[in-house]
């Protein structure tokens, strides 16, 4: 059986330098695929979540200062200072119309990512659960190789 030993990457690779044919290889390197599959959709979702609570609050600002900019011109402030209060709200209005598309950009990467491993657990899942079950070890690939 060969041995597995983490690779600078970070990733899984047999010990003795070999091409990682071996089964029990191919099958922690499937799980693991698998777990990165799930954990990137996660974080994608997760900080699409943060960045929406973090424009929530750009967005109160923004409206914040537009009713300032109405007091101001209710109190006769200069024209100029009620202005670039005005402009400034407006500024971070569209801002945050530019950074949403950003956000719904990370959200379609999140759904892809669960979709791709939905279709790699569908395509490859049943295999790796009958490996799995085998009562006898596999055969390493390179028996397969010349079939």
């Amino acid at each position: 059986m060969t041995e597995l030993v983490h690779s600078s990457g970070g990733d899984l690779v047999p010990a003795n330098g070999g091409d990682g044919g071996g089964v029990i290889y191919t099958i922690v390197r499937y799980a693991v695929l698998r777990m990165q599959f799930a954990v990137a959709s996660w974080q994608l979702s997760r900080v699409a979540d943060h960045i929406d609570g973090t424009f929530d609050y750009i967005e109160e600002c923004a409206d914040s200062v537009l009713r300032i900019a109405d007091q101001m011109a209710k109190l006769t402030v200069d024209p100029d200072t009620t202005g670039e209060h005005r402009q400034a709200a407006a500024v971070m209005k569209a801002i945050l119309a530019d950074a949403q598309e950003l956000v719904d950009g990370k959200r379609d990467l999140a759904v892809l990512f669960e979709t791709t491993w939905n279709a790699h657990e569908t395509d490859y899942g049943p295999v790796a659960d009958t490996i799995a079950a085998m009562p006898v070890p596999m055969a390493e690939a390179e028996f397969y190789s010349n079939r």
